[in-house]
């Protein structure tokens, strides 16, 4: 899932759209559908892979969702 195969297109690989998603983060605290159509604007991105993006970051501690507010956090413990 998050390593590319040489069959896919790097665009849609959760690791580029993850730091899509916090460069779109940068500028505050976004809904998941808010998030969701800006990051559709420039990438046609499908749910599922940005679900599991939104996984991943959250598994990584790169942001926090509460109460369908998803925020990017810039304290990530080391």
């Amino acid at each position: 899932m998050i390593i590319p195969t040489k069959h896919q297109n790097i665009s849609y690989n959760p690791l580029v759209l993850g730091a899509d998603i916090l460069f779109i983060l940068r500028a505050g605290e976004l809904t998941t559908e808010e998030l969701y159509q800006n990051l559709k604007k420039n990438t046609n991105i499908d749910l599922d892979i940005f679900y599991d993006t939104l996984t991943y970051l959250w598994l990584i501690e790169s942001v926090t969702i509460q109460s369908n507010k998803i925020t990017k956090l810039t304290n990530v413990s080391q």
